[in-house]
């Protein structure tokens, strides 16, 4: 019970998440949630159509596990149904949502770190979408790819996070801080000790 109260008080820090621009996609967006916070099931429903697969993307790329994943998606949409009504609507939903899975996927690492094999990771086709990891660039088209993951897998929660986002999922330092309530100088020092990490593991097919 403990841990649901931190992880709802972490969803109310949200203060730092970039507000929504006046785009017409991002106006019908909000149109959504202010019909999700006054009980609209179908409109919750539509978020999360909207936001479904990059959140999975996301869990997939800390957990490495798809059942997992699946699950800690599925329960961050509940966590976040359950506290619509806290979200200021001037805001962008997603990094609050992200926030919510971030949160209750690190509380999962630190109770379990299970292994998932490499080729359910090959399967959905998952791979970094900023591929200019400099030296560890060609291990991503090669055989030293299940390398790779199976380093990225060993590396320190705190760096795979910020690793992730980054090549993962193409953010920017802001962005990145924003989402892991850092500032972006620790990002980029998170960053390199995450490549460093990969460097010194998969040294020797470099």
């Amino acid at each position: 019970m403990k841990e649901n109260s931190s992880v709802e008080e972490k969803t109310r820090e949200d203060s730092s998440l970039p507000p929504v621009d006046n785009r017409k996609g991002k106006s019908d967006e909000r149109r959504l949630i202010e019909a999700a916070q006054n009980g609209d099931k179908k409109a919750f429903g539509s978020l999360i159509r909207l936001h479904q697969k990059k959140l999975f993307r996301f869990v997939y790329g800390l957990t490495r596990s798809f059942d997992q994943s699946e699950d800690l998606v599925q329960e961050s949409f509940v966590r976040a149904y359950q506290a619509i009504k806290t979200f200021r609507a001037e805001y962008a939903f997603y990094p609050w949502l992200a926030t919510i899975a971030r949160n209750l996927t690190y509380n999962h690492l630190h109770r379990e770190e299970k292994k998932e094999s490499l080729e359910k990771l090959e399967e959905v086709g998952f791979k970094p979408v900023d591929e200019s990891l400099g030296p560890l660039e060609k291990l991503i088209d090669e055989e030293g790819k299940r390398r790779f993951y199976r380093a990225l897998r060993a590396m320190p929660v705190k760096y795979r996070s910020v690793f992730v986002l980054r090549h993962f999922e193409g953010l920017d330092y802001a962005t990145i801080g924003s989402y892991l309530k850092i500032p972006p100088g620790t990002v980029d020092s998170r960053l390199y000790r995450a490549r460093q990490f990969l460097l010194e593991e998969l040294k020797d097919l470099l």
